[in-house]
């Protein structure tokens, strides 16, 4: 379904909430309690309500990890999780009932629109598998949480946090039940249009939740049904246009094909393949690997505002860029060398430094021609920094952007990121960590600040990841673990996972492959506490630098950070919270 906000019709009455379409506008005047809610056409609008809700890009929670990091404080309170700093008076987290308001609303009002009754029951089960979306995303954050089925009054008592348990269950089982209702697939017609929530996205994201809760025998069970279903895959690319072949030339210098024996047409597609997934006519839900699909449309008031100006430098763009979300050394550190299961030995930050400044010295008064054919040239791998993306996992090269490195698919065009450590402080719109995004990056925004490229709230990939590892938990490290990881291997153009590793080994493979494939996405934030206290202190304490050495943010984790307090304004507002504070606030 394509969810189009190019008008806004607010439904004030006593809903406190709001629709939009772009057929026919119904002046404000019109809309009363008298005459909504009485048609199929009533209920269509009111539920692009809850898709507009839609969770979709998550970098936010990614900057509060040891992979991203933003030095703009007026993004976001980031920093202060990153830190141990966030507080009740600075929180972060989004302590908000709106999108299950807004369900709620919908499940009441909807019951008296004259209107198909099977429609009106799938409609209903989209509204709740909003509402248990929500309410994941609120047991992520806080823990305990209020569950509210009812619309309730603007006066109505206080209502009191319900314990974990009951909401994780509550959570399985809405989803569970909202999967039996809602189709496979849509036939594209009117009221059935394709991108709606299907069957299979109740059930992936029930997979993702009792991964996250634990329950290792439920998210294997749901991911399987997914995969099961034979209606989702990879996405893969068949050919390279003329900017993916000029870089794949490029790439000679990165990759030593002929001495390590690599497949150059496989490595190279796979690089694509993972890269282009996201972009332009692949970004739809017509794209086998979309399970679930966050839709924009082409207008200016009605995109996704990120994926371009913010992740990138302002020397990329074409318009502005802010660089207000980068990566960091320690997820760069993290991708496996070419042969899919070894790490860089660490590099100590002095060594960075010192080669870092070595080739800095050399190309940093170069013009644009002569930087262009130094970062093309062999003398570039001379230089000790550029060992550390020699031979690298694929999807490194089309994650990042870093020193040096060709991008000829870029909206600006040919491109060789730049990076300037004496912009540090002194430039705001330039990364502090060394590096930029390109993974997600739109390469045709719409306008400086907007992109119409629909977005995979829920990918394949995802839901393989999630069966291996709950397999592995339930069953051990054998062949369906290996499959399912093995699939995803393939995609991207790397080798086979190990045939053989320990129970340990292979939680530790999967956690750092899920790492990798998943960067950017979010997940990692909810992923780290999930592994529990230990790993938390080992991955989310600590400095991480940029080349130069310059310290990005020194990491400070406490357990308290398992949850995010509870904000003093929600206090306020029903200080029934105020004795039932999460733990260490």
């Amino acid at each position: 379904m394509k969810t189009t906000f190019k008008y806004f019709i607010a439904i004030l009455l006593v809903t406190g909430t709001f629709n939009a379409c772009d057929l026919e506008v119904v002046p404000p005047s019109e809309i009363s309690a008298e005459n909504y809610w009485k048609t199929d056409k009533d209920a269509w609008y009111a539920l692009n309500a809850c898709y507009y809700n839609m969770p979709a890009l998550d970098i936010w929670d990614e900057m509060c990890t040891d992979n991203a990091h933003s030095h703009k404080p007026w993004e976001g309170n980031f920093e202060f999780v990153q830190q141990n700093g966030v507080s009740t008076a600075a929180p972060y987290g989004n302590y908000t009932f709106e999108s299950i308001r807004i369900a709620n609303n919908f499940l009441e009002k909807v019951e008296t629109c004259n209107m198909d009754e099977a429609i009106k029951n799938r409609m209903k089960a989209e509204a709740r598998f909003f509402r248990a979306f929500a309410y994941l995303e609120l047991n992520q954050y806080y823990g305990k949480v209020a569950i509210v089925e009812d619309l309730l009054a603007y006066d109505a008592p206080n209502v009191a946090r319900n314990p974990v348990e009951e909401v994780r269950n509550y959570i399985l089982k809405e989803l569970a039940e909202v999967a039996t209702i809602l189709p496979e697939k849509y036939d594209g017609s009117y009221l059935n249009e394709a991108g709606r929530v299907t069957r299979y996205g109740a059930l992936a994201l029930r997979a993702r939740a009792a991964l996250y809760f634990g329950n290792f025998e439920e998210a294997e069970k749901s991911a399987k049904a997914v995969i099961d279903s034979k209606q989702y895959a990879l996405f893969r690319a068949n050919s390279l246009d003329e900017a993916e072949l000029k870089e794949a030339a490029e790439m000679e210098l990165f990759i030593d094909f002929d001495k390590l024996g690599i497949n150059r047409d496989k490595f190279i597609k796979g690089m694509f393949s993972y890269e282009t997934l996201w972009q332009g006519a692949n970004a739809s839900p017509a794209n086998p690997e979309y399970v679930l699909t966050r839709e924009y449309m082409a207008d200016a008031n009605a995109c996704d505002p990120y994926r371009y100006t913010y992740f990138i430098p302002l020397s990329m763009s074409i318009y502005h860029g802010y660089s207000s979300f980068e990566p960091m050394q320690d997820l760069i550190d993290a991708y496996w060398d070419i042969d899919g299961k070894t790490m860089r030995n660490t590099i100590s930050v002095n060594d960075r430094k010192a080669a870092y400044q070595e080739i800095w010295n050399h190309a940093k008064n170069l013009s644009n021609e002569d930087y262009k054919a130094f970062s093309t040239s062999t003398d570039l791998m001379d230089y000790n920094y550029m060992s550390e993306f020699k031979n690298r996992d694929s999807r490194l090269y089309v994650t990042f952007m870093f020193p040096f490195k060709g991008w000829h698919g870029s909206a600006k065009g040919e491109f060789y990121y730049k990076w300037n450590p004496d912009l540090i402080n002194k430039n705001g719109n330039e990364s502090w960590t060394g590096f930029s995004y390109r993974k997600m990056v739109a390469v045709d925004p719409y306008d400086r600040f907007n992109n119409p490229d629909d977005y995979p709230t829920i990918r394949y990939a995802e839901v393989l990841l999630t069966y291996a590892e709950a397999h592995l938990m339930n069953k051990g490290y054998d062949e369906e673990v290996k499959k399912a990881l093995n699939d995803i291997r393939d995609r991207c153009g790397m080798p086979n996972v190990p045939e053989n590793l320990s129970k340990q080994e292979a939680i530790d493979f999967l956690r750092n492959e899920r790492r990798i494939e998943l960067a950017v996405e979010g997940h990692r934030y909810n992923d780290v506490r999930r592994y529990g206290s230990d790993y938390c202190k080992k991955y989310l304490n600590g400095p991480s630098t940029a080349p130069n050495g310059y310290v990005v943010i020194n990491k400070q984790w406490d357990d308290r950070m398992m949850l995010m307090p509870i904000p003093t304004s929600a206090m306020d507002t029903n200080p029934l919270l105020r004795d039932d504070q999460n733990p260490g606030y």
